[in-house]
């Protein structure tokens, strides 16, 4: 049985590779901040032990990596103290993965293996974290996602709760996205299979789609009319700053797609998840009422 280590747990896709690890029979230990959330309670119900510390704790996070198979972490963006303490939390986990020669999957950003300034902070630091992993003695695999489908499900952002999709890119601009159900079973056959990941780097997308068809096929899913409609640069600057604002223009002005029939033939065994396929796995009645 495969020990690992997941950081970031409580999250969306920490949370998504403890199910699949617990699922396949794997032993979890859930790096969380606290073992008083209820988040944190239910991955105890589920068969996972806990580990408490954070991502600016070496000493705790050494004790909770030391004799394990694997890592999985990812840092934090938009956190407090902004790129420079991401970064921070990128270097400690390579740093004690090498220290401990575990075998470290890092769930990066698609493109961040390259150093071209993108004045997106959240993207600029993963860019530092690769490039300091490289530099570094450390077993690792690392996974380049691109948009999550799940940013659909904040719905003060996407305003599915006012009955329609927004979205700032043009309503045909087709827009790589992936999945955390896709990040968890690309990140277990990673770990699963290090002979064959270790010292890989894989951008990693689920489906292509544009905002109109999502909003299609989510009108489908809900049995009910969402139309889409494009919401104004200058209204996310307002609600989520200028650096998602400059993200939303980067998608917009992209034409550099993942080759997505390619990367899914190579990992067959990845449980790869359309949008549509994705959108019929959501509780949406748990969503729409909090």
């Amino acid at each position: 049985m495969t020990e690992v280590v997941v950081v970031g747990a409580t999250g969306n896709q920490g949370g998504a590779v403890v199910d699949l690890l617990l699922e396949r029979g794997h032993e979890v230990v859930a790096y969380v901040r606290s073992g008083e959330s209820p988040t944190a309670k239910a991955l105890l119900t589920q068969g996972a032990r806990l580990a408490i510390g954070d991502l600016a704790d070496p000493d705790a996070l050494q004790r909770a990596c030391t004799g394990a198979d694997a890592v999985f972490g990812l840092s934090v963006p938009f956190g407090e103290g902004g790129k420079d303490a991401e970064v921070a939390q990128g270097r400690l986990l390579v740093d004690t993965a090498a220290r401990l020669d575990v075998h470290l999957v890092y769930s990066s950003l698609r493109g961040a293996d390259r150093l071209v300034a993108t004045n997106i902070d959240h993207a600029d630091s993963k860019q530092l974290i690769e490039a300091y992993l490289r530099e570094r003695p450390v077993r690792a695999t690392v996974l380049g996602p691109v948009y999550f489908m799940e940013n659909a499900l904040n719905l003060g952002f996407s305003r599915l709760g006012d009955g329609m999709l927004a979205n700032p890119l043009t309503p045909g601009k087709p827009l790589d996205q992936v999945s955390v159900l896709d990040i968890a079973g690309m990140a277990v056959h990673a770990i699963e299979n290090p002979d064959e990941l270790v010292g890989e780097r894989i951008d990693i997308a689920s489906d292509r789609v544009t905002g109109q068809e999502a909003a299609r096929i989510l009108s489908e899913v809900l049995g009910r009319e969402i139309p889409y409609q494009q919401m104004p640069l200058d209204m996310v600057r307002q609600w989520a700053g200028e650096e998602v604002a400059t993200m939303f223009e980067s998608f917009e002005n992209n034409t550099d797609f993942l080759d997505i029939e390619k990367l899914h033939a190579r990992y067959p065994t990845v449980r790869w998840h359309s949008y549509a396929e994705w959108a019929k796995s959501v509780d949406w009645d748990r969503i729409f009422t909090g």
